[in-house]
């Protein structure tokens, strides 16, 4: 992810975010149990329960998990690549931004960019969050070993220090 970056510091801006994931953003967080979750992605969520998941940060990454509009954008290129990043941050901090202070757990973002899969080299790009669970491996535990695409993990005051930039 560094390489997409480049040699400057991430920095993010809300209104990078596409409408409909600022309104996911400012709807808030809720709580199932001990899942954090997203309340408008918990309220349109219709897919298997709680008890379904293996454990409750794979159910937090299946239900705040959506893959960032990209339908308006070039095939390819740096103009692609760079708003899609764009979009993924500006998202990510502004949902980071709106977890409560009263959230017992940390809650973590992770952005990637892949391409597409066997014959397809689309780039596409995808944001989840999940909370910080003691006794719990976090969602993606080896970020090195993930070789096919590039990963960004971002704590909520790693969100605070791109949005002030």
């Amino acid at each position: 992810m560094f390489e997409l970056l480049g040699t400057a510091e991430p920095h993010a801006r809300t209104e990078d975010a596409p409408e409909p994931f600022q309104a996911i953003a400012d709807a808030g967080w809720t709580r199932d149990g001990d899942a954090h979750l997203l309340t408008a992605l918990r309220s349109g969520y219709s897919g298997a329960g709680r008890m379904d998941f293996e454990d409750v940060i794979h159910y937090e990454a299946t239900v705040n998990g959506r893959g960032m509009t990209d339908y308006d954008l070039p095939a390819s290129g740096a103009e692609r690549r760079g708003t899609l990043l764009r979009r993924c941050l500006g998202y990510a901090c502004a949902a980071l931004r709106a977890v409560p202070d009263r959230q017992t757990r940390s809650v973590v973002g992770y952005v990637s960019l892949s391409e597409g899969g066997l014959a397809d080299n689309l780039l596409t790009a995808r944001v989840t969050f999940c909370s910080v669970h003691p006794g719990l491996p976090r969602y993606l535990d080896d970020m090195d070993s993930y070789t096919q695409e590039a990963l960004l993990e971002i704590e909520q005051e790693d969100a605070a220090a791109m949005l002030a930039k």
